[in-house]
C-alpha cells in the first residue's frame, strides 16, 4: 500500500525548493547581466573595426562628431538623424546629418544594431515619434568629441583613449545620435573645429581651446555597474563606473565625479585643472602623467 505525504513532509518539500530558488535567482540574474555584457563587448569591438576601416579610406582622420550647417556652424546643440534619410527626403537636410559619425561609418557597419545597447529595452524618443520613412537606428553609443577631424595617428595613448562610450546613459535614442560626450566649443560658421590641448593648466581661447558635456539624466549601471567601451585602438572592454555612491569616484577610470543611488551622475565630470578638457578624452594624453588637481566641471 503506497503512503501519502504527510502536511509536514509536504511544507518541509516545499521549504527546500523556496529556498534553492533564493539562492539561484541571483545566479540565473548575474548570468543574464554576463550575457548581455558579452554581446554588447561584441558589438562595440565591430562598431571600432568599421570605424578603423573608414579611417584606412578617410587618410587617417577620424570622424567629425557632429554634422555643419552654413549659417548655423557646427551642429553640436541638435539632435542627428540616424539614419540621415529616416524623416526626409530632402538632399538639403540629408547633407547637415551626413557628416556625423553615425552616419559617416554606416557603409562600413552594414549592422545598425551594432549601435544599440544590448539588452537594454529602456528608450528615448528626441523628435517625439518613431514614425518615419524608414526604420529609425536606436544609438546607445557616445563618440568622443574631442577626436572630431583629429588625426588618428596623433592620438597619444590609443590603447587608453575611448573612442565610443556609454556614458549617455541606459538609454537607446531612437533614430538620433547619443552624444557627443564630450564635444569641443566650436559653434560659428568659421570655426576650423579641432581639439586643441590646454598649455598646463591654462587654456587658450578660439574653437577647440575648451570642451563641454551636457548630461543625460540617465542611470550610468548598463549591465551590472559597468558599461562597455572601444577604444582608439579598437579594442572594447568592460568599464566600471560610479562604484563609490555618495562619494568621489577614481578620475583615472570614470568620466563623472560622483553618483545617486540609482547610478545617474551629478552633473559633473571630471576636467584638468585648468577646466579646459574632460581627463579621460584628450587625444593628446598619455594616461600616465595624471593631473595633480583635476577638478568637478562642468
Amino acid at each position: 500500500m503506497k503512503r501519502a505525504f504527510t502536511l509536514i513532509e509536504l511544507l518541509v518539500v516545499i521549504a527546500i525548493i523556496a529556498i534553492l530558488a533564493a539562492i539561484l535567482f541571483p545566479v540565473f540574474a548575474q548570468a543574464k547581466v554576463a550575457a548581455k555584457k558579452a554581446s554588447s563587448i561584441s558589438n562595440v569591438k565591430q562598431v571600432g573595426t568599421c570605424t578603423a576601416i573608414y579611417l584606412a579610406d578617410s587618410d587617417d582622420m577620424m570622424p567629425l562628431a557632429t554634422g555643419y550647417h552654413p549659417t548655423i556652424g557646427w551642429l553640436w546643440d541638435y539632435w542627428i538623424d540616424v539614419p540621415s534619410d529616416w524623416r526626409t527626403t530632402s538632399a538639403t537636410y540629408q547633407a547637415y546629418m551626413e557628416p556625423s559619425v553615425s552616419n559617416a561609418t554606416r557603409p562600413y557597419r552594414k549592422n545598425e544594431d551594432l549601435l544599440t545597447l544590448a539588452g537594454v529595452s529602456s528608450q528615448f524618443l528626441p523628435f517625439g515619434t518613431a514614425t518615419g520613412l524608414k526604420a529609425p537606428t536606436k544609438v546607445g553609443l557616445a563618440y568622443n568629441g574631442l577626436l572630431h577631424s583629429y588625426s588618428h595617428t596623433a592620438v597619444n595613448a590609443p590603447s587608453s583613449l575611448p573612442m565610443f562610450t556609454q556614458i549617455g546613459g541606459i538609454l537607446n535614442a531612437v533614430g538620433a545620435e547619443t552624444g557627443p560626450l564630450p564635444y569641443p566649443d566650436c559653434y560659428t560658421t568659421s570655426d576650423a573645429c579641432r581639439y586643441v590641448p590646454a598649455n598646463g593648466n591654462t587654456c587658450g581661447t578660439g574653437p577647440g581651446h575648451w570642451s563641454y558635456f551636457y548630461y543625460p539624466n540617465a542611470s550610468q549601471w548598463i549591465y551590472g555597474r559597468a558599461q562597455t567601451w572601444v577604444m582608439a585602438d579598437t579594442s572594447a572592454k568592460a568599464r566600471n563606473v560610479g562604484m563609490n555612491v555618495g562619494g568621489r569616484t577614481d578620475f583615472r577610470t570614470d568620466a563623472y565625479t560622483n553618483y545617486r543611488a540609482n547610478g545617474v551622475d551629478n552633473n559633473t565630470a571630471w576636467y584638468d585643472g585648468g577646466y579646459c578638457h574632460a581627463v579621460l578624452f584628450r587625444p593628446d594624453f598619455d594616461f600616465q602623467t595624471w593631473p595633480t588637481n583635476p577638478v568637478a566641471g562642468y
